[in-house]
């Protein structure tokens, strides 16, 4: 679970918040989007069953939101959209 894998690479909970994890310097934007979508799946079955992971998916939507607008606006290391042209 992406959830998971961020609580092994951090003992901060804090690094758990999805705007957190959109302006992250050390990841890729396609990197920050695939955690993003994955945690958005996550926490979304889990509000299903009736389980609360913490951020809601409307968080999750604004991070996205962010690094998209970052990669528009050519913030980071190497965007989303280099990468596909």
């Amino acid at each position: 679970m992406a959830l998971e894998e961020l609580q092994d690479s951090t003992a901060d909970q804090t690094a758990l918040m999805p705007l957190q994890i959109a302006h992250n310097p050390l990841l890729t934007a396609r990197e920050k989007l695939d955690l993003l979508t994955r945690l958005r799946a996550e926490v979304t079955g889990a509000l299903e069953n009736s389980r609360d992971l913490g951020p809601s998916p409307g968080e999750i939507d604004r991070a996205i939101d962010e690094v998209k607008l970052d990669v528009e606006n050519g913030i980071g290391e190497e965007t989303i959209l280099r990468e596909d042209n």
